[in-house]
């Protein structure tokens, strides 16, 4: 009963209640016997939930006695520690904890490889993520026979489950990694036509929906943006349907697509999907949240685009007030902020201000990014066109040389 009410209440994103909710299954838990029946299930779902939350300590706790219990019951090798050896490897995604994950997927492969033989469909998951964090350590060559004895296996036992095309965008990673876009663009196509077809597309699994915005992301950064705007609003819709077209879980998605689209520089198309996200923040967690902040200033930067200086100016101003009482003075974000409102106060000839607001953003940027920074380019660029106007000629030239120095000579291209 509690595991339903636990469920029930993050769908109400109600967390004090979950919270509460935890506490009570943690004791209870805490008192039964590995005997009792579904008892490693349990503490493996609750792990989940943990993890969900951010909670990497309790989550390990329940998946390390999960794994405990089925260990006593059923032996070291038995096939049943996969599931939770896979949730246990899976909280260690830290780049100084790879080495635990990657022994834990190394012993579910023996486990499967002893008790199922070496061509076993379950392999994939293990050999996958083998895969992926030997492209974090810059291995790529490993990785791709992970990877390809992941579609090798998964194309033996006819791909139940959309593995081949997980497999399949899994090898694009490989691609692009090593610098071949337009294989790891074919294969990503390859791969997202097979899920499609599998019947899983649509079915809100969160490994299918991580492939899917990996394969987006892919586009993007190459800029095969129309490819990137086509799959986020796929995977958008497909959220929709699944969730329902107000629950906040929806923004991560929606400021997706609006940035692929600001990257085309088609601003009156983010400005709706921007809109939506704030309304979905402000409704869920207040709007003084300072996850609020976030659409803000995508909004703010938005409408300046688009020559809506005034409302952008309002909106600027909230999202660097929101930072200012939840981040320290010297906060990056706060840089940002600082940044954006300036930008919008100059276009509103309120210059004076404006320039104090580039100065300080440039003076945080410079302590997270270094001064020798080329971002930092874009606020020398602003700072320039400020005192130009200001009339603070005698202030221009030093600034001038640093972005002259810092670009390399080259002219700079208005933000």
């Amino acid at each position: 009963m509690l595991d339903t009410l636990i469920q029930l209440n993050l769908m109400l994103h109600d967390g004090d209640a979950v919270h509460q909710m935890l506490k009570q299954m943690k004791n209870i838990l805490a008192n039964i016997g590995v005997h009792e029946p579904y008892l490693d299930a349990f503490l493996e779902h609750v792990g989940n939930v943990y993890l969900l939350l951010g909670n990497k300590e309790e989550a390990l706790y329940c998946y390390n006695r999960s794994v405990a219990v089925q260990e006593s019951l059923s032996g070291e090798n038995s096939p049943e520690l996969v599931g939770s050896l896979l949730a246990l490897a899976g909280v260690y995604t830290e780049p100084e904890e790879r080495e635990k994950g990657k022994a834990i997927y190394n012993r579910i492969i023996h486990i499967l490889e002893g008790s199922k033989g070496e061509a076993c469909e379950e392999l994939g998951a293990p050999l996958l993520h083998l895969g992926y964090i030997s492209l974090e350590e810059n291995n790529p060559e490993e990785a791709e026979v992970h990877i390809r004895r992941a579609l090798n296996i998964a194309e033996q036992n006819k791909g139940k489950g959309g593995s081949i095309g997980v497999a399949t965008c899994g090898l694009a990673r490989i691609k692009y990694a090593k610098g071949d876009h337009d294989k790891a663009a074919e294969l990503y196509h390859s791969g997202l036509d097979i899920l499609r077809k599998s019947g899983l597309w649509a079915t809100g699994d969160i490994a299918l929906e991580s492939v899917k915005m990996e394969a987006a992301e892919f586009f993007s950064v190459v800029g095969r943006t129309k490819e990137a705007q086509d799959l986020w609003e796929e995977v958008l819709h497909e959220k929709e349907r699944s969730i329902g077209v107000n629950s906040p879980r929806l923004v991560v998605h929606l400021q997706n697509l609006a940035t692929s689209y600001a990257q085309d520089g088609k601003f009156e198309r983010c400005e709706p999907l921007l809109r939506r996200s704030l309304k979905l923040l402000t409704t869920s967690l207040g709007p003084t949240a300072p996850q609020v902040s976030i659409p803000l200033e995508f909004l703010a930067t938005t409408l300046h685009h688009l020559g809506q200086n005034l409302e952008a100016e309002s909106l600027a101003r909230q999202c660097l007030n929101i930072r200012e009482k939840n981040f320290p003075d010297d906060h990056l974000l706060i840089g940002e902020a600082s940044n954006i409102l300036a930008s919008v106060l100059h276009a509103n000839s309120r210059n004076d201000e404006a320039l104090n607001l580039a100065w300080r953003a440039l003076h945080i940027k410079e302590k997270h990014l270094g001064k020798n920074n080329k971002q930092l380019a874009f606020v020398l660029d602003l700072l320039l066109d400020i005192m130009d106007d200001l009339g603070k000629t005698k202030e221009v030239k030093p600034v001038l040389d640093r972005l002259d120095a810092l670009l390399g000579g080259s002219s700079m291209i208005a933000p």
